[in-house]
C-alpha cells in the first residue's frame, strides 16, 4: 500500500501566529504526539499477523480510520514539542517540517480522531483489542470479508479498550553508531517500515524530516532501498497473548516490520559492506544537498551508502563509525 506524498501544489505554508490558531487552546496536542508510520491492509490473515505483531512493541499501535484504512501509528512526543505549553518549539522557524507548515490547524483532523472520550473518526488498537475483534467478527474465518456499522463498531470498541500509554521517548534513545550491521537489523528492537522505498522528489525530504522529528526514528540508508527505522522494544507478554490465540511459532520477523521482510523483497546492499548508513533529522539538508534533482523537483541521482558515510566522517569524523 503506497503512502500519500503531498505534491509542491499541496503544501501551502500556514505560519499563524501560535496564540492566534487553534493549537494553543488544544490540550492534548495529539498532531505532535502520534506519528502515522506507514497505511497497511487487511485483506488476508498475514496482514493481519503484521498489524497486530506491531501492537506488541512499546509506543506502536494500528488504528482503523472510517474510511477502512489501517494506519500504524507511533505513540511518541516530537522531540520539538514544549510540553509545558503544547507548543512547537521550532514553529515559523526555517528548521520546521513543510508538512507541518503546510498543514490546517482550523480543520484539524486529529482532534477528532485522537478524542479520549469516544470514537467517532479513528479506533487505535492494541493487542488485547485486536484479538478481541478479529474474535467478535470472526475475520480469519471469513477471510476478512467483513462489513462492520461504523458506529456500531465504535462504541463497541470504546467500550472494550483497554488504554496503553505510549512512552516519552525524548531522553531514553541513544545516538547510535553511524552503521548498522543486516545482521544485526534483525534485532527486536528495531522496526522497520514499509514500503521501503528510497524518494523519488525533493517532497519526500519533507517528510523525512516530519518523522524523523521525532526521537528514535532513524533513517536507515543502503543502496538499492532505504527505511525508516523505530527504536522500541518488544513487550513479550503481548506476543504471548498472540501466540495463545493463533500462532505458536510466532517471531518478531514473521512480520512486515522486521529486516527480515526487507531482505526477503528487496535483498539490500551496500557498497559500505552489509550495513546501513544510519542518519538523523540533522543530516537531512545535507543529504538533500548531495542529490541531483530535475527542473521539476524529481530525483536523477541519489548519493551512494559510501558517499553518504564518506561526508558525514568528514563532517564530523567523532561520531562516524
Amino acid at each position: 500500500m503506497k503512502e500519500k506524498i503531498l505534491s509542491s501544489g499541496d503544501m501551502v505554508i500556514r505560519q499563524d501566529l501560535w496564540q492566534e490558531s487553534p493549537c494553543s487552546a488544544c490540550f492534548n496536542t495529539p498532531c505532535c504526539r502520534n506519528l502515522p508510520l506507514a497505511p497497511l491492509k487487511l485483506d488476508r490473515q498475514s496482514d493481519f499477523v503484521n498489524l497486530i505483531l506491531s501492537s506488541c512493541y512499546e509506543g506502536i499501535f494500528p488504528a482503523l480510520r472510517k474510511s477502512g484504512d489501517w494506519t500504524v501509528y507511533l505513540s511518541r512526543d516530537c522531540s520539538f514539542l514544549d510540553k509545558s505549553l503544547g507548543k512547537c518549539s521550532i514553529h515559523k522557524s526555517p528548521g520546521q517540517s513543510l508538512i507541518c507548515k503546510s498543514y490546517d490547524a482550523h480543520k484539524c483532523w486529529y482532534v477528532d480522531a485522537f478524542n479520549h472520550e469516544k470514537y467517532t473518526t479513528m479506533i487505535p488498537f492494541n493487542t488485547s483489542m485486536m484479538i478481541w475483534l478479529e474474535k467478535k467478527f470472526n475475520f480469519i474465518q471469513h477471510g476478512f470479508d467483513i462489513r462492520m456499522d461504523w458506529n456500531e463498531l465504535c462504541e463497541s470498541s470504546f467500550n472494550y479498550k483497554s488504554i496503553v500509554s505510549g512512552q516519552n521517548a525524548s531522553d531514553v534513545f541513544p545516538w547510535i553508531s553511524r552503521t548498522l550491521s543486516f545482521k544485526k537489523s534483525r534485532e527486536e528492537k528495531f522496526i522497520f517500515l514499509p514500503p521501503y522505498k528510497r524518494p523519488e522528489h525533493k517532497n519526500h525530504f519533507e517528510l523525512l524530516s516530519f518523522r524523523l522529528s521525532f526521537p528514535g526514528v532513524y533513517l536507515a540508508v543502503a543502496d538499492n532501498c532505504w527505511a525508516y527505522m523505530v527504536i522500541s522494544s518488544l513487550n513479550e507478554f503481548k506476543l504471548d497473548m498472540i501466540r495463545s490465540e493463533y500462532y505458536p511459532m510466532l517471531r518478531h520477523k514473521d512480520g512486515e516490520f522486521s529486516f527480515d521482510s526487507i531482505k526477503r523483497n528487496l535483498r539490500p546492499f551496500s557498497e559500505t559492506g552489509e550495513q546501513w548508513v544510519i542518519l538523523q533529522r540533522s543530516n537531512i539538508e545535507l543529504l538533500k544537498s548531495m542529490t541531483v534533482f530535475d527542473s521539476s523537483g524529481n530525483i536523477k541521482r541519489l548519493p551512494s551508502s559510501s558517499e553518504i558515510l564518506e561526508m558525514l566522517k568528514f563532517i564530523n569524523p567523532d561520531l562516524a563509525a
